[in-house]
């Protein structure tokens, strides 16, 4: 960037914290109130909490209202997702192909069996979805409607609930993945658009793909679907009831880059971060503890975390953290104000300190900390190489005003000789509902895979992600993939007006994913095969399955996933033929530090005796 950009990017930067942290005393205010209550919920979907609950007592024998149950027991994420996933069903109406009413989408309904939010450490697609019984005959109203559509089958997530029917007009759409016995489902809400090559370098978007609380979600699903209340947006789980006042102010970045407490252990680092925020409504001072690594908590919920400003990122942050304080009000001291809560992280060792009561600290070892930090998922490594050792990172948890639905997780690690704040995460909560019944595990057989065909799909690979050889790789693709460009562009970017076009497009973003990995790696340390679980596959075992997952699929799924079939909104045959030898698949994703990426998922067929990528496509759980 040209040296007259720096001085006019900065002079911004100034002029809106100035802007933003002059601000006057302000007077008491009462504790914020949080909704998402129970007694909120209209009349149908009162009644499926009522069912639910009352078919858990009867199992357990416990005694439990609905309403304590749900506004008490329920953790904030479970509440949220059950909260927008009913919402959308309720404002879906379905009509036939002649116009005439089939009722809502929550009339497929018939119970709930379990509602998952946030639960750590398990796959983006047994999280943030409701788990239910449909009505008899919901899969033919489905069918019937011209909302829903089924699409192509899911072949890696959703494992036991292969059928795969999903919302027409693009996303946010509602999802309902239902078992073979027709009637057992789960349904999400999917608030992203995956595309190519963007989200394949995301390790959080397979979770927040269907969180209602992630990045823009919320904006996406009350443009969908009118009505929908954000009653949970806090930062740090403090609930922000006003934009701060603006008037003038002096030096505003003074103090920001070191803690004012100097080098000292971790216990008094954070208590004079909280004392700083909370009580004093310091914001310069607690911006002293927050690492600038920290803004990737910010980046990562966006669906191109690289065109996050984060030069802008503290600006946000301290808009955020003075809003929260204001609406909090007056304190003289941290006690009562904020609570310490038990982490259950495996590895994690609790640290004595004076101040247990108000936080509890956490020796975090360094594998922990890579799963959990913000940066780690969006940084292309093998998280297996991260060893179990102790000293560099620390974790401090609590919740704060007695939102015990909260738990605030902050992860603190040393930069410069200080202890800084470099990842957040708030309501890290234990799963409190109960698990959804268990759906028969599919049975997939498992075929030789043709050589040939495994030394094109490593070729393809090799010659772009090794080699950067982004013509031989570009080979490989045939001119019918080029029609997926269009569906899989990112956001904002024009359609391509000729397949011409559409394939220098596809060209273009192979070598710019290419560019994106380091040279001179080795495939094993980059990739990880993405195992398919959809009952009609046949796996093919290979050398290097590992790696990538080959399989021979019905012909009729490959058909469906062909670039033109999918722009042109053709659906599966049902009962689907079982018919093989047509089309081949192949599923592979990226490892980052913290975890899986999104999957890439191509169909390879023969043209001319050779092999070649008839489509590709970003799938998301």
């Amino acid at each position: 960037m040209p040296p007259h950009q720096v001085r006019k990017r900065l002079t911004t930067l100034c002029v809106l914290i100035i802007a933003t942290f002059a601000i006057a005393p302000s007077a008491q205010q009462q504790p914020p109130r949080f909704g998402g209550a129970y007694s909120g919920l209209e009349s149908r979907r009162q009644a499926l909490v009522d069912n639910w609950v009352g078919r858990f007592v009867a199992t357990t024998g416990l005694k439990m209202e609905p309403g304590p149950f749900y506004d008490e027991i329920l953790s904030l994420s479970t509440k949220t997702t059950f909260d927008a996933v009913t919402h959308a069903l309720l404002t879906t109406k379905l009509t036939d192909r002649s116009g005439a009413s089939l009722g809502d989408a929550l009339a497929l309904v018939e119970r709930l069996d379990s509602v998952r939010g946030e639960v750590a450490g398990v796959p983006g697609d047994r999280q943030f979805r409701l788990y239910v019984r449909l009505v008899s005959g919901a899969l033919e109203t489905l069918a019937r409607s011209q909302q829903f559509k089924r699409a192509a089958d899911n072949a890696v997530y959703h494992k036991g609930y292969p059928t795969n029917y999903r919302e027409q007009s693009g996303v946010p759409s509602i999802q309902f993945s239902v078992a073979l016995d027709g009637r057992q489902a789960d349904i999400d809400v999917d608030y992203r658009r995956p595309t190519f090559p963007v989200a394949l370098f995301n390790g959080h978007l397979t979770a927040s793909n269907s969180d209602v609380r992630a990045g823009n979600n919320y904006d996406n699903h009350v443009n969908r679907w009118s009505g929908f209340q954000n009653w949970w947006r806090s930062f740090f789980g403090v609930r922000q009831e006003r934009v701060p006042e603006e008037v003038a102010a002096a030096n505003p970045l003074a103090g920001m880059r070191t803690p004012r407490v100097g080098r000292k252990n971790i216990d008094v680092m954070v208590q004079d971060f909280l004392n700083a925020w909370l009580v004093e409504g310091d914001i310069i001072a607690a911006m002293g503890y927050i690492s600038e690594r920290s803004y990737a908590c910010l980046a990562q919920d966006s669906d191109n975390p690289a065109d996050f400003d984060r030069g802008l990122a503290p600006v946000q942050l301290m808009i955020d953290m003075r809003s929260a304080r204001e609406s909090l009000g007056a304190h003289s001291s941290l006690d009562g104000l904020v609570v310490g809560t038990r982490l259950s992280a495996p590895g994690v060792r609790v640290i004595r300190q004076p101040n247990h009561a108000k936080f509890v600290i956490y020796s975090v070892p360094d594998d922990a900390a890579v799963r959990f930090d913000c940066e780690s998922r969006l940084t292309l490594d093998d998280p297996s190489g991260v060893e179990r050792e102790y000293g560099n990172y620390f974790g401090a948890t609590f919740y704060v005003a007695g939102q015990r639905g909260y738990p605030v997780a902050l992860l603190w690690s040393r930069e410069d000789g200080y202890w800084k704040i470099i990842s957040w995460k708030v309501g890290a909560e234990d799963e409190k509902a109960p698990p959804p019944e268990p759906v028969p595990e599919p049975t997939v057989a498992r075929i030789n895979a043709d050589p040939t065909l495994v030394q094109a799909a490593r070729g393809f690979l090799e010659n772009w992600l090794v080699r950067k050889n982004y013509d031989a790789a570009f080979a490989y693709l045939s001119p019918k993939s080029y029609e997926c460009y269009n569906l899989e562009r990112r956001e904002g970017e024009p359609a391509a007006p000729s397949p011409e076009e559409a394939g220098r497009k596809l060209r273009a973003a192979l070598e710019s994913a290419g560019k994106t990995v380091s040279t001179s790696r080795k495939l094993e340390s980059m990739l990880s095969a993405a195992d398919p679980v959809h009952p009609a596959t046949r796996v093919m075992d290979h050398p290097f399955a590992r790696v990538f997952s080959l399989t021979s699929i019905p012909n009729a799924l490959a058909d469906a996933a062909e670039c033109s079939a999918r722009a042109a909104g053709s659906t599966i045959p049902d009962p689907m033929p079982l018919e093989y030898g047509d089309g081949f698949g192949m599923t592979v994703r990226f490892k980052t530090r913290a975890g899986d990426a999104p999957v890439l998922r191509l169909l390879w067929r023969k043209e001319d005796n050779t092999w070649r990528v008839t489509s590709y496509g970003v799938e998301l759980p």
